[in-house]
């Protein structure tokens, strides 16, 4: 039988109140928002500042393609069935600072309801299992994902413009349940392009997660991320910041906990982040001190479409 960590159970009753269904209202999901915020206090959607916003609207010539995608593709469980993904929405530079809402119904039922998006733009708002962000000057929008107790499978992701032409895309989140995999890190996505380059879109943001796969002999030891090389690159008025089970982290150095398939993951995310590559390295504190590394490439802000 799996052993949950206390801090893994919190935030499975701390998720759970606060995402007891829109139907509920937005009161409900403010309160179980802000309990998840006092574990959390840098998960993007907890900064100082976030709250509602509008729009400013925006005009195409011809009918623009829009595409939402998740990374990594597929995404193995983690810790207690938990879920960690990065989002990107592409569509045409023309829609730039228009509203972009992102969903996923499904993934919010196969997870209790226990389900978050994050982003550092300070007007994105965001409902129990959508959130709502603004198009960047090329046309992109990124935000995090986390979800708790989810049980694996394909569910589907959406995205809508809000405004005319209300252009909708559908992707798939593809998640595997726990297992043990080869040992490594690996960050994700993929030369992530950032997003943020007009005021309300945000500056030059970088999002992403990095798995980290070692013995599973090591169940409930620590496994430390380090790059001091990421954390420089990206210098806002916003520190960049490491979230994973064991909290959050605002400096080079960050801990998980490993679980029984011997795996972590640790969210990051900064603003401000000049492109390039980083080099991270995953250190496990137990037995023989196993160390993985991965480079990982922030592109600068392009139109990906």
């Amino acid at each position: 039988m799996r052993r949950a960590s206390t801090r893994v159970v919190a935030l499975i009753a701390v998720l759970t109140l606060s995402m007891t269904g829109v139907s509920a209202g937005a009161s409900a999901a403010t309160q179980g928002a802000t309990k998840w915020c006092q574990i959390h206090p840098h998960w993007p959607t907890c900064r100082s500042g976030s709250g509602g916003g509008g729009g400013t609207g925006g005009t195409g010539g011809g009918p623009p393609t829009i595409t939402v995608t998740v990374a990594p593709d597929p995404l193995i469980e983690t810790g207690q069935s938990e879920v960690s993904a990065v989002v990107e929405v592409a569509t045409n530079p023309a829609f730039s600072g228009d509203p972009v809402d992102i969903n996923s119904q499904q993934l919010a039922g196969v997870c209790g309801g226990s389900l978050l998006f994050g982003s550092l733009q300070t007007g994105a708002s965001y409902t129990s299992d959508s959130i709502q962000v603004f198009l960047d000057a090329d046309g992109n929008a990124t935000v995090s994902l986390y979800g708790i107790d989810c049980a694996p499978g394909n569910d589907l992701i959406e995205a809508d413009l809000v405004k005319a032409p209300y252009y909708t895309a559908l992707g798939t989140i593809n998640v595997l349940p726990p297992a043990a995999t080869p040992a490594g890190v690996t960050g994700s996505p993929a030369n992530e392009v950032e997003t943020g380059n007009t005021a309300p879109s945000g500056n030059s943001d970088v999002y992403a997660v990095f798995y980290v796969e070692t013995d599973p002999v090591y169940a409930e030891q620590t496994v430390d991320i380090d790059s001091p090389q990421l954390f420089d690159r990206c210098g806002g008025t916003i520190a960049p910041v490491w979230i994973s089970n064991q909290g959050s982290f605002s400096a080079f150095t960050a801990s998980a906990t490993i679980d029984d398939d011997g795996n972590a993951v640790i969210a990051f995310s900064g603003s401000s982040c000049a492109a390039g590559s980083s080099l991270v390295t995953a250190d496990v504190a137990a037995g023989t001190h196993s160390t993985y590394t991965t480079t990982f490439t922030v592109v600068a802000p392009t139109p990906t479409i």
